[in-house]
């Protein structure tokens, strides 16, 4: 049996972007073992995927550190793929019996010549798969990385069952659209309760609707929740105009957002782990990007199908951009 570990002790998107390439690995080790060290916060989805046969979740707390390495260094791996770039798992990895040990890292530091470690530098030009392709070709992995729609085997938890409508506009209002919330110096878009709702009554014309938000509370959702809706059950607030709905689903699990996307013609968001999800289901996606980063956020999305970048500006404008994509 081969086996295999992996680190990416970071957020559900990054663990997302690389499962194409985890997958690609187990279906050319047939007979595998795959190992993921995962984070607090991509722990209980990396278990939903059904991909791992086993996750360690990185303890907190310097005891737990202590044992946690104790444990795995009792292992060996026949590869160690360390895809999270992050300098403790480096170090980690260095206590870790394998005869072949694979780090991405932004930047090499001198003191990394002293590991047994082949490094891979992730600059912000690099396409993320081709990264991942390199690595499989130092190891002499003949498959080429793919499996792109790898989430349409994931079991569907039936949250879109609470939608009584599909082919709707799933518009994801997070943080992420108010910059004193997200990256502060990002363009701000901050759509107000006037324009945004303006911009729905447009789009429900000719759509059902679904919005969805994050877990960050802001003015706007409580604005909507108040204002503009009336609750149907739980955290699931409808609106009707004609023979159209609107959905608007208070802080939905990821699992939850993946249902939905399963129904869900078109996704408008600024870009994050819901971007790169909705890929495997064959959603239009118009993602939000702030255009003086647009380089980074190529080297994401080159895989993407149906996709549209759209940049950050304020809403008024950009609601206006968005209405033109959507008519293509």
């Amino acid at each position: 049996m081969i086996n295999i570990l992996i680190f990416r002790t970071d957020r559900i998107g990054d663990l997302i972007v690389t499962c194409p390439a985890i997958v690609t690995l187990k279906k050319n080790f047939i007979d595998s073992k795959i190992t993921l060290v995962s984070s607090k916060r991509n722990h209980q989805y990396a278990k939903s995927l059904g991909i791992f046969d086993e996750i360690i979740c990185y303890p907190e707390g310097i005891l737990k550190k202590i044992l946690f390495i104790k444990n795995i260094y009792k292992k060996k791996f026949d590869y160690i793929f360390i895809y999270d770039g992050k300098e403790r798992s480096i170090l980690i990895s260095a206590f870790i019996k394998s005869d072949c040990k694979i780090a991405i890292t932004q930047k090499k530091k001198l003191f990394f010549s002293l590991l047994n470690i082949q490094f891979f530098i992730d600059s912000e030009k690099t396409n993320l798969n081709t990264l991942f392709q390199d690595t499989f070709d130092y190891c002499n992995i003949k498959k080429s990385v793919g499996n792109y729609d790898f989430l349409l085997k994931k079991d569907d938890n039936g949250f879109s069952l609470n939608i009584p409508a599909s082919e709707y506009l799933h518009i994801h209002l997070d943080e992420k659209w108010f910059n004193e919330l997200y990256i502060k110096n990002y363009t701000n878009i901050k759509p107000d309760y006037n324009n945004f709702t303006n911009f729905l009554d447009s789009l429900l014309e000719k759509n059902n609707i679904v919005i969805t938000t994050g877990i960050v509370d802001f003015n706007l959702v409580d604005d909507l929740k108040v204002k503009y809706f009336t609750k149907k059950i739980d955290n699931i607030y409808t609106k009707k105009k004609k023979n159209n709905f609107i959905y608007f689903i208070i802080k939905p699990t990821f699992d939850d957002l993946e249902s939905l996307l399963r129904k869900a013609k078109t996704l408008i968001s600024c870009h994050g782990a819901i971007t790169h999800a909705s890929n495997s289901f064959g959603v239009k996606k118009i993602d939000i990007l702030e255009y003086k980063r647009k380089l980074f956020y190529k080297k994401f999305t080159s895989y993407l199908k149906d996709y549209h970048p759209v940049y950050r500006e304020p809403f008024t404008n950009l609601s206006m951009k968005i209405l033109n994509l959507l008519k293509e």
